[in-house]
């Protein structure tokens, strides 16, 4: 049982106490150990994680060591970039649906979710695409290097492309205009209620 509103709201609560202080990013890394590194790495590789989050944490703290800033920002984004892979690895099909449903109506809130829904879906794409790359150049006896990330990057352009043109022509093919009918359906779960607790926990050791 999963409820995306809880996880938005733990989300959102998250992120402003990691900005708070240093001290604040340390408690929501121990809230992410504890409740979301493991839907993390199970529906993520770690050699996809790990890479993105050295460069999110290494460049701006090089550049404010430089330029004497708070080098401890990195460590900042560095958590963050953690909640948002926890995230978007905790999506469910039709969670965003339901969610933009809800709060903006069948109208503007069916558009706001299906092109949401077919982003999660793009993403998605993209990444068994670039699988599908590494797993061919393996095949072929070639390593992965940052000469071949351009024609890598054209044909994942390519790929993308003609899948969105492809969902185009079926929406086209069926008439939709805009808006339309959705029911939400939400599934909250005793998980999602004590990880929401635990982050406003947070706030109140950190605080008050």
């Amino acid at each position: 049982m999963s409820d995306i509103r809880f996880r938005l709201l733990s989300l959102v609560l998250l992120s402003v106490l990691c900005f708070a202080d240093l001290v604040g990013a340390a408690a929501v890394f121990c809230w992410w150990l504890a409740f979301g590194a493991k839907t993390t790495f199970a529906r993520l590789s770690w050699r996809t994680v790990l890479p993105v989050l050295v460069v999110f944490c290494l460049f701006p703290s090089a550049v404010l060591f430089f330029t004497g800033g708070d080098v401890f920002y990195g460590a900042k984004i560095f958590v963050l970039a953690l909640l948002a892979f926890w995230f978007s690895a905790s999506l469910l099909p039709g969670e965003l649906m339901s969610l933009f449903v809800r709060v903006f109506g069948q109208g503007m809130g069916f558009d706001l979710g299906m092109t949401a829904e077919l982003s999660v879906q793009a993403l998605s794409g993209v990444r068994e695409d670039l699988f599908h790359m590494r797993s061919a150049l393996r095949i072929k006896g070639q390593r992965f290097s940052p000469g071949a990330v351009p024609f890598l990057g054209a044909g994942l352009l390519v790929l993308s492309l003609r899948r969105s043109a492809f969902s185009a022509s079926v929406l086209a093919r069926r008439g939709y205009v805009s808006g339309g009918t959705y029911v939400p359906v939400f599934s909250p779960g005793a998980g999602d209620v004590v990880m929401l607790v635990f982050a406003v926990l947070l706030y109140g050791v950190l605080f008050f």
